[in-house]
C-alpha cells in the first residue's frame, strides 16, 4: 500500500493529509481519523441485508498500516467509531487494542457512539470525551461555529469531479478553512456528502494514488 501525502499549514501548524482517509500531527505524533462506524455491517446483516464483514476488515487492516508507517503515540478518533451496539465486529475492536497498548487512543464521542462508559471501558477503550483540545486545535465531533481552530467529521464530505469523458465521480475528500477541517469518513462503508461548504474552503480529493487540492 502506497501512501501519497499532502502537507498542510493550518493553525500555525504543519499537517498531514493522506490518500488513505486520515491525518497525521507529526510535532504531536498524533494519528486524527473519524467516523469508522465499526459493527455498521454486522449491524445490516442483522436486519436481514447482505453485507459482507471484509469491509470492516479492510478499515481495521489500512489503520494497522498507517499505524506502521507513522509510529505514532495516540490516535485521536473524531466521532463515530462505532456505528449501533456491540456485535461481533464491534468485539473484533478489543482484540485490535491488545495490539497496541503503548498507542494512546482518544475517541470524541460521536451521534453514534452510543455505548456507555462501562462498555467502553470492557472494549479497553479509557479515554471517551465530548471534545478533546491539544496545543490549539479542538477535536469535536460535528463543525461548530466559532474562531476556535476545529478538526472534526460527521459530515463524510465528498467532492464530484468530472472526467474527460463528461462523466463524474464522485470522491472522499478534507474540507479545509481557515478555522475548521473536516475530516472524511474513514471507513469505506459510508456515503459522501458533496453539498457541504464552508466559507474559504480547499477541498482535497482522495484518490487511490494521490490527493488533488481543489479551490
Amino acid at each position: 500500500m502506497i501512501i501519497y501525502e499532502q502537507q498542510i499549514i493550518w493553525a500555525d501548524e504543519q499537517l498531514t493529509l493522506t490518500n488513505r482517509r486520515a491525518l497525521y500531527w507529526k510535532d504531536r505524533e498524533a494519528l486524527i481519523l473519524s467516523d469508522l462506524h465499526l459493527g455498521k455491517a454486522a449491524h445490516f446483516r442483522k436486519n436481514g441485508i447482505p453485507i459482507t464483514s471484509e469491509i470492516h476488515l479492510k478499515d481495521l487492516t489500512l489503520l494497522e498500516k498507517l499505524i506502521a508507517h507513522y509510529f505514532p503515540k495516540r490516535i485521536i478518533i473524531v466521532g463515530d467509531l462505532i456505528h449501533a451496539g456491540k456485535n461481533t465486529e464491534v468485539l473484533d475492536f478489543k482484540d485490535f487494542l491488545e495490539k497496541y497498548t503503548a498507542i494512546e487512543f482518544i475517541l470524541v464521542r460521536g451521534n453514534h457512539d452510543r455505548l456507555t462508559a462501562q462498555e467502553f471501558d470492557e472494549l479497553g477503550l479509557l479515554t471517551v470525551l465530548p471534545h478533546y483540545t491539544l496545543g490549539n486545535i479542538t477535536f469535536v465531533h460535528a463543525p461548530l461555529s466559532g474562531s476556535t481552530y476545529q478538526i472534526c467529521g460527521h459530515v463524510h464530505p465528498g467532492v464530484s469531479l468530472r472526467l474527460p469523458t463528461q462523466k463524474f465521480v464522485r470522491l472522499p475528500c478534507f474540507v479545509v478553512s481557515p478555522q475548521k477541517i473536516v475530516l472524511p469518513a474513514f471507513s469505506h462503508f459510508t456515503g459522501l456528502d458533496t453539498q457541504f461548504q464552508l466559507e474559504e474552503t480547499t477541498q482535497y480529493a482522495i484518490l487511490e494514488n494521490g490527493i488533488i487540492p481543489i479551490k
